[in-house]
C-alpha cells in the first residue's frame, strides 16, 4: 500500500512538472506580427503599413520600429515618384523634378506600435510599428486639401486675367504649389491606393499647366517696328529673340496683341567738320491700342541702355550710323534675352 502511494505521488509530481513545463513553454508565445512571414494575419497590407525591428531593449526596438516605419515609408513614397516621373516623361510630360522629403511619421499620422515581444532564442525584443491606412487617410486628406486650395486659389486668380502676359506669369506662380500638391497626392495613393481619385480634376489642372502657357504665348501676338533701323537690322534682331521664347511676331499691326518699340536716339553732336555721338537704345513692349480706345495701355517691358560713344567726321556720318546700328544690334542680343525672360516670360513686374 505504501509501495503504491508512493509510486502515485512520484507520478503525480512528474505530470505536474511536465505539465508546468509546458506551461511555461506557451506563456510567451511568437505573435503573429513579430514576423513578416506571418504579419499578414494581424496586420494585412490591405489595411496597415507596418514594419518590424529588434533590440536588446524594449524602447530601442520600439524606436527602431517607428524608424524603420519611417524608412519604408520614404522609400516606397520616392519610388512611387520616380515611378511616376519615368512614366510622365516617357509621355513628353514636363512634369517637375523634386525631392519627396517625409516629416516625422508622428507628424503626419497616427503611428501604433506593439508591446515589445522577447525573443529568448534571439535574446532580443521585437516590436511592430504600424499605421492603420484608413485612420492616416482621415488624418492626411486636410493636408493634401490645403495643397489643393493653396494651388487651386492662385491657378483660379490666373484663368480669370484676360491679358495674355500677365496670364503667363500667374500660371507660371502656379508651378510651385502645383508641384507640391501632386506630390502630396502621390503620398495619398501610397497611404490608400485609389483614394487619390477624389482629387483628378484638380491634378488634371496642373498637368496642364504648360500647355495652358503656351496658350497664351501663342496669343500674344507681337508687332516690332524701329526708327533709325538701317535695313531693319534692329526689328530682325528683336524678332528672332521674340520667337525664341515660343511667341509669335507678325509684319502686320493690325494682328498684333502687343507692339514692341524700339527707339534708336543717335545722340549726335556736330563740332565743325568732326561729329560725336552718343548713342541711347531703348525698347517698350506694350498693348496695341485699337481704335476707340483710350490710353496707351501698361507697359510690360522697359528696357534702356546706353550704347559705345562713337566719333567720327561729318562726311563719314552714314558709317558712324552703321556703327551706332551694329552697336544696338549687339547688345540687344547680349542683354535683352534675359531682360524678356525676367519682364515678360516670367514677369517679374506684376
Amino acid at each position: 500500500m505504501q509501495n503504491k502511494l508512493f509510486l502515485s505521488t512520484v507520478l503525480s509530481a512528474i505530470l505536474l512538472l511536465c505539465l508546468s513545463g509546458c506551461a511555461s513553454k506557451n506563456d510567451n508565445p511568437k505573435p503573429l506580427w513579430a514576423s513578416y512571414d506571418t504579419i499578414e494575419g494581424v496586420y494585412p497590407n490591405s489595411a496597415y503599413i507596418a514594419r518590424i525591428a529588434a533590440s536588446d531593449t524594449k524602447d530601442g526596438a520600439a524606436t527602431l520600429a517607428e524608424g524603420e516605419l519611417g524608412s519604408y515609408f520614404s522609400h516606397s513614397v520616392r519610388t512611387e515618384v520616380e515611378a511616376r516621373e519615368i512614366m510622365t516623361e516617357a509621355n513628353v510630360d514636363r512634369s517637375i523634378e523634386r525631392t519627396v522629403t517625409i516629416e516625422s511619421m508622428h507628424d503626419l499620422f497616427d503611428v501604433h506600435k506593439t508591446q515589445p515581444w522577447f525573443d529568448s532564442e534571439m535574446k532580443q525584443y521585437i516590436c511592430c510599428a504600424y499605421i492603420n491606412r484608413s485612420n492616416a487617410l482621415k488624418l492626411y486628406e486636410g493636408v493634401v486639401r490645403d495643397a489643393r486650395n493653396k494651388f487651386r486659389d492662385l491657378y483660379d486668380k490666373a484663368t480669370s486675367e484676360r491679358d495674355p502676359i500677365k496670364k503667363i506669369s500667374l500660371l507660371a506662380a502656379c508651378d510651385e504649389p502645383g508641384a507640391d500638391f501632386l506630390e502630396k497626392l502621390k503620398i495619398t495613393r501610397f497611404i490608400y491606393p485609389g483614394k487619390e481619385t477624389a482629387f483628378a480634376g484638380d491634378r488634371k489642372l496642373v498637368e496642364g499647366l504648360e500647355l495652358e502657357k503656351e496658350s497664351c504665348r501663342m496669343n500674344s501676338v507681337m508687332y516690332v517696328s524701329a526708327n533709325n533701323d538701317e535695313g531693319g537690322r534692329l526689328v530682325r534682331c528683336l524678332s528672332q529673340i521674340i520667337s525664341a521664347e515660343g511667341f509669335i511676331v507678325t509684319e502686320n499691326r493690325a494682328d498684333a496683341v502687343y507692339e514692341v518699340l524700339i527707339d534708336l536716339d543717335f545722340g549726335k553732336f556736330v563740332h565743325g567738320e568732326t561729329i560725336t555721338a552718343e548713342p541711347g537704345l531703348s525698347v517698350v513692349i506694350r498693348p496695341v491700342v485699337r481704335k476707340g480706345q483710350s490710353g496707351e495701355g501698361s507697359e510690360k517691358l522697359t528696357y534702356k541702355r546706353n550704347l559705345p560713344k562713337q566719333t567720327g567726321f561729318a562726311a563719314a556720318e552714314s558709317l558712324i550710323n552703321r556703327k551706332i546700328i551694329a552697336s544696338a544690334e549687339e547688345e540687344l542680343n547680349a542683354s535683352l534675352p534675359k531682360e524678356f525672360k525676367r519682364n515678360i516670360v516670367a514677369n517679374s513686374r506684376i
